[in-house]
């Protein structure tokens, strides 16, 4: 039988290189296993628009959210097939409201008709189109069909950017800091 003694240290008390170290063991450590992505999606406010332009639009009358993530069956890639299908998690809270945003004017809004939908099909991302409007608004609703396929990209892109900030020196060593990690001099994991 053998004794093999180990000093233990906090990450605040290793070396600048041992810190490093310490950094890359733990983000190594999340490419065997995260559940990010999850966290990601999880987000009450991910398909919510920009609050400053919905608090400039609605005032006092705006209530988050407009629209409300329910996080049933949303699938997305933001590598090199970049998509998001998140129809199912979708609703709109207030349709005057959402439609407004989207650009439709008051006179049509009370009779055009929407659908938010995945086109079929692999990896597409969720859209909108409309019916039921004179043919006059055509290039309205087209405008409206383009801000809301901008906003399921810019969706996607705050889901990348969680995902990627999960990843950085910062959040390595907020989570070191939270979850009381201990390592070796050099850096390891214990």
């Amino acid at each position: 039988m053998r004794i093999i003694e180990t000093k233990v240290y906090q990450f605040d008390e290793l070396s600048d290189e041992a810190k490093e170290k310490a950094i890359e063991s733990v983000r190594n450590s999340y490419y065997e296993y995260n559940e990010f992505a999850s966290w990601a999606i999880d987000n009450c406010a991910l398909f919510e628009p920009p609050h400053k332009d919905l608090d400039e639009m609605f005032g006092v009358d705006y209530k988050f959210p407009l629209i409300e993530n329910t996080r049933k069956k949303i699938y997305f890639s933001a590598a090199s097939e970049w998509y998001l299908d998140c129809e199912n998690a979708m609703v709109i809270t207030n349709n005057s409201q959402f439609l407004k945003w989207l650009g439709i004017p008051d006179e049509i809004a009370g009779e055009i008709v929407y659908n938010i939908f995945t086109p079929s099909g692999k990896n597409s991302s969720t859209t909108i189109d409309f019916s039921e409007y004179p043919s006059d608004y055509d290039s309205v609703v087209m405008d409206a069909v383009d801000k809301f396929n901008d906003h399921i990209q810019d969706c996607l892109e705050r889901i990348e950017k969680d995902i990627d900030y999960r990843f950085s020196d910062e959040a390595i060593i907020e989570d070191i800091s939270e979850n009381g990690y201990e390592f070796t001099e050099d850096g390891q994991i214990i």
